[in-house]
């Protein structure tokens, strides 16, 4: 998931966890993100789903490197590393209220869909904070 975002390889020393942000800024970010001035509004749904992927498609700087799922041990890193190359409009491209925003990965040398929130973000650092952020709004703001 997302909440794991992390800066450089997350099975070398050089790891740096992404320190969790103050909850107003993150508020006020999700609220700008939606196009809201209050709370009023904040629950999952088509419309913010479509709202947030406008939002994101204009900022996150693709293509980015992720994993999916996390490794459990440095032999496994190579084989759930994958690329971010696109991510998918919910108008025309699947999307729901269970798994959130999907995006196009390249995984080797296939293209597989993926849940956004389902990724292990490695940089650049813009996207850590933009994703999290989405992240926490799915999880705390979904009907489900």
């Amino acid at each position: 998931m997302l909440s794991h975002a992390i800066l450089g390889d997350p099975l070398s020393e050089t790891c740096v966890v992404v320190p969790p942000q103050p909850s107003r800024d993150r508020r006020k970010r999700i609220l700008a993100a939606l196009g809201l001035s209050s709370k009023q509004g904040l629950r999952v749904s088509e419309k913010s789903l479509a709202c947030y992927y406008d939002y994101l498609a204009a900022r996150l700087e693709l293509p980015f490197a992720a994993y999916y799922p996390p490794p459990s041990d440095p032999a496994h890193a190579v084989d759930e590393r994958c690329e971010v190359i696109e991510l998918l409009d919910p108008r025309t491209d699947i999307c729901d209220e269970i798994d959130g925003l999907y995006c196009r990965t390249r995984k080797g040398r296939f293209p597989v869909n993926l849940p956004l929130v389902e990724l292990t973000v490695l940089a650049p650092p813009k996207n850590l904070e933009l994703l999290a952020d989405y992240e926490y709004w799915f999880w705390h703001w979904r009907d489900v």
